[in-house]
């Protein structure tokens, strides 16, 4: 049992892995945590590479099995390969890979859902990659809404040959995707889909209310529960960096 100076060390290894790195102009992003009730850690984390030239961002949040403490050294580990991986192999091959590496785990209980995104910030076309996480969500400029997307998979761990969905899109100015893990949109008291439907509207009123800080605003109205809880948003600016 690792005691409370461990655990730490454990925590900020993991949040260095997952910083964002700075976007260039006309892009932005923002993240925010809430570890599962009574654990100042938890097993969810973001893994990124962006280009050297700045024109192309990759971008993967993970939801390791379990919630709080217990999730931690799973999750650095696995933090560790992916963290490789997104540098080492083409974006396609990328969960495939990481399915590799929890197959090879001597633990039957190395399981995780993943969400990759590969954006293009030249032009704002994505393409979303999924293996059992929830649906991504994209704000539509037009509707004023965040809508589903589609792409849906297999979760890591699960078997030898998952299959992973795919979407493409394209984010024009003023629009943006929203990830985020399970934990905000499942509870005991509701299914999935009555969770992402009160995501979608928590998320709409979280954005007219001004981007910046909405991600802080939106995990601060998720209670704590038995599962960690992880939003990502990634933005392209509007006409004059609005």
């Amino acid at each position: 049992m690792q005691d409370h100076a461990e655990w730490a060390r454990l925590r900020d290894r993991l949040l260095a892995r997952g910083r964002m790195p700075a976007l260039p102009a006309g892009w932005s992003h923002q993240s925010a945590m809430l570890a599962a009730s009574g654990f100042a850690y938890g097993g969810d984390f973001i893994v990124s590479d962006l280009s050297a030239d700045q024109q192309r961002l990759q971008a993967v949040l993970v939801d390791v099995c379990g919630g709080g403490e217990s999730a931690v050294p799973a999750a650095v580990r696995f933090a560790g390969a992916l963290e490789s991986l997104v540098v080492a192999v083409p974006d396609d091959a990328l969960l495939g890979a990481a399915n590799a590496y929890l197959q090879r785990q001597p633990s039957d209980e190395d399981l995780a859902t993943a969400v990759q995104v590969v954006l293009d910030l030249a032009t704002g076309e994505y393409l979303i990659r999924s293996a059992g996480h929830p649906p991504a969500l994209h704000w539509s400029l037009a509707t004023a809404e965040w809508v589903i997307d589609n792409a849906r998979g297999t979760a890591l761990g699960v078997c030898d040959a998952p299959e992973f969905g795919e979407t493409t899109g394209v984010l024009a100015p003023g629009e943006a995707l929203m990830f985020y893990t399970d934990g905000v949109v499942e509870s005991r008291s509701a299914d999935i889909d009555e969770g992402i439907a009160w995501l979608r509207a928590a998320a709409r009123s979280a954005v007219l209310d001004g981007w910046e800080g909405a991600a802080k605003r939106l995990i601060a109205k998720v209670d704590r529960g038995d599962d960690d809880r992880a939003v990502l948003i990634v933005r392209r600016l509007a006409a004059g960096g609005i």
